[in-house]
This record gives C-alpha cells, structure tokens and sequence, in this order.
C-alpha cells in the first residue's frame, strides 16, 4: 500500500474542524431564534469531525484489491453490552461483517477540566461496552478493531500543569503530577492503547483557526493510525473467503 499521507492533508481537516465550529455558531439557532452560549453553540451542531471522517474513510477505501464499505453518516449503530447499541462515528463493513468502528472526538477551551471528565469518561465507557460485547460473541469470532482520534485545542488552559486534587485517602499516580490537561490525554491514551481498550488512537493538539498540529506522543501519532489501518486492511484481504465467513457466522 502507498506511504503515509501528505501531512498537509490532515493540516487541512484539522484546520477545518475550525471552520465547521465558525460556521455552526454563525448559523446555530436561525430558525428557532435560540443560541446556546458562549462556545457551546459551536459544538452543538456535530459537523465539526466531518472532513476528518472524510479523509479517513478515503484510508479505509484506499486499497484496489478489496472493496470495503465505510459508513459516515446516518445511523451506525453497534451492539453494545451493558446498552442495546452505539453509534459510532464510522464503522467498517466487509462481506456483512464488522472489520472496524471509529470514534472522532474533539476539545475546546475554556472549560478543559470539566470536559477533559467527559471525553475521557466517555472513551473510556465505549472501550468498556464494546469489549465486552466482543467477550460475550456479539461480532463473532473476528474480533473488530476499534480505533479513536481525539483533537484538543492547545491553548493555556490545556497546556498549563493541573494541580492534583490533595488529602486524598490514597495517593494519586506520581505519573499525572505537574501534567497538563493535554499530557493527561496522552498517558490516558496511552494506556489504553497498553491495556489493548484500542486498537489503535490519535490525538492531535491545535491552536484555534489553526490547521498546524502537534502529537504528543509518537505511539497516538497519525503515522501509527495510518500504519495501524493498513495493518488491518491487510489481515483481511489475507483471509480466504471461505476462512473469513467461518469466522464472522452469528
């Protein structure tokens, strides 16, 4: 398969993720009259990911040799094992079978500490949910690979060290002390990638109507996530069909 992508193809969804967020609270509340506040308007319209969805599903389409059918819009629900189902953000499909399933998550300031809770709580959860639902033979026996991309504004607020609450009954790991908000995202990641909760994770950090990125951690970079993607790619198209089959029935 081709080398990784031209960085300045992802500069361009990372830079449009900026002006989704512009365009959503221009327009957000035009027909009903109603904003929400501040930043929330922003975000409330869920098109912001789009174009970051767009180039990796061109990924998953990527190969001539195999036709794989990525779905991005609509109702992509999965099962689920403490829930009836999820629906995620992309999700992959090959001969009716499940072969991978996305998750595309973004932060802005001011309010990292409270909305750091939620994104890591909510990774977290989905990781919990579906493994489990792998476990217990809802996919199969092919077990799907699962991956996640997470875009942080970087600004003071996420860059900053972040104080560690005192007086706890047991310490906290020594790990987190004098991190920020950012590099608690890149040892969460990490260790969920570690803890095999993800297949494979990026996370990107911008500054506001910036399509210049960083990552934090060479283990969550895109070139891992590319690589990761043709990895799995590659494992199915070298699966006989017959093999495959046997290993999909419900």
């Amino acid at each position: 398969m081709s080398s990784p992508l031209d960085p300045a193809i992802w500069q361009q969804a990372v830079a449009g993720y900026w002006t989704h967020l512009t365009t959503q609270q221009e327009n957000q509340g035009g027909l009903s009259g109603i904003k929400d506040t501040g930043n929330r308007a922003a975000v409330t319209g869920g098109k912001q990911m789009d174009l970051m969805q767009a180039v990796v599903a061109d990924l998953w389409m990527s190969d001539p040799e195999i036709h794989l059918e990525v779905r991005t819009t609509g109702h992509n629900d999965l099962p689920t094992y403490f829930r009836p189902s999820k629906n995620w953000d992309l999700v992959v499909l090959y001969r009716g079978a499940l072969i991978a399933a996305m998750e595309f998550k973004s932060q802005r300031g001011p309010s990292f500490g409270n909305n750091f809770n939620n994104r890591t709580e909510e990774a977290l959860g989905l990781a919990a949910d579906s493994q489990m639902a792998v476990e217990r033979g809802l996919f199969g026996i092919l077990k799907p690979w699962f991956g996640f991309i997470m875009l942080v504004e970087r600004a003071v607020g996420s860059t900053r060290p972040v104080r560690v609450p005192p007086n706890m009954p047991f310490p906290a790991d020594p790990i987190f002390h004098g991190k920020s908000y950012i590099g608690r995202y890149r040892i969460f990641f990490e260790r969920m990638i570690a803890e095999g909760n993800y297949d494979a994770v990026a996370l990107l950090t911008a500054e506001a109507n910036s399509g210049e990125y960083q990552e934090p951690s060479p283990v969550l970079s895109m070139a891992n996530l590319e690589a990761a993607i043709k990895a799995r790619i590659a494992y199915i198209k070298a699966l006989p069909h017959d093999q495959f089959d046997a290993m999909v029935e419900r």
